[in-house]
């Protein structure tokens, strides 16, 4: 062979052996390519499906009853046999605010001591009275209380910072941070109250407890019942003490 066909052939060979690195690098390129891809899809699927987990988790209240239709202010402290105690109440509604006032720390004495069981359930009629949203905003507002832990003292605040002008309503600030802070809702725990609150992950369930008020019978607030019997509110009214309202309350035979 001559020197010239030689070096052709060199020459041919040199350039296919470089092809063929060239073709390992874009494969390999490719390859890796692929794997970033894919991993950041990954990470985006896996984040978004947290944050699914965390609102549908956030979704039903963990004291939420058994058919939804309220929360249990005082899970597993009941006595056996105690009375099951059912509020109705409107948070924009005024005489509600009244019935807190007055007898709002004898319910809750009454429930840690476990001579009751309290139920609060939410009703939201008053946005449509008052041409607003306030009802409902605390009602999400309070469920996502209870995710942390906090539903009973969340409650106690907004009532307490209820507007003095029926139909001011709520706003944001009071919802989102003031009534928290008053809840004792920190750090972490107010960073998922937060992330409740402003996704409206309990907007459905308390939606839902407003509807079962109404199937319930409930046409105006407050309401209390004891057992399924309502108290009309001319007796409530007659128990002028809290020792007079506590014995109202364990002296009522109810439907149970």
């Amino acid at each position: 062979m001559s020197e010239s066909r030689r070096e052709a052939l060199r020459r041919k060979q040199q350039a296919q052996a470089k092809a063929k690195r060239t073709q390992r690098i874009v494969i390999v390129g490719a390859i890796v390519l692929a794997i970033v891809v894919v991993g950041v899809f990954a990470t985006i699927f896996f984040s978004q499906l947290n944050k699914g987990n965390t609102a549908n988790a956030a979704a039903i209240p963990p004291n939420a009853t058994s058919d939804r239709s309220g929360i249990v202010v005082n899970p597993g402290k009941a006595a056996q046999g105690a009375p099951k105690v059912e509020l109705f109440f409107d948070y924009q509604c005024p005489i509600c605010k009244q019935f807190e006032d007055a007898f709002g720390s004898t319910l809750d004495d009454m429930a840690d001591q476990g001579q009751i069981e309290l139920v609060y359930r939410t009703l939201t009629f008053m946005d449509g009275n008052l041409r607003n949203d306030s009802s409902s905003r605390a009602g999400i507002a309070a469920a996502c209380a209870d995710n942390a832990g906090k539903y009973s003292a969340y409650h106690n605040a907004v009532f307490a910072g209820q507007p003095a002008t029926e139909g001011t309503g709520y706003t944001t600030q009071q919802l989102r941070a003031d009534f928290a802070a008053t809840a004792g809702i920190t750090g972490d725990a107010l960073t998922t109250f937060q992330s409740c609150y402003d996704s409206k992950a309990t907007a459905a369930f308390v939606t839902g407890t407003n509807e079962l008020a109404a199937k319930a019978g409930v046409t105006s607030t407050p309401t209390l019942r004891v057992n399924g019997t309502t108290i009309d509110n001319a007796t409530i009214g007659k128990a002028t003490t809290p020792d007079a309202f506590r014995q109202l309350i364990l002296s009522t035979e109810g439907k149970d």
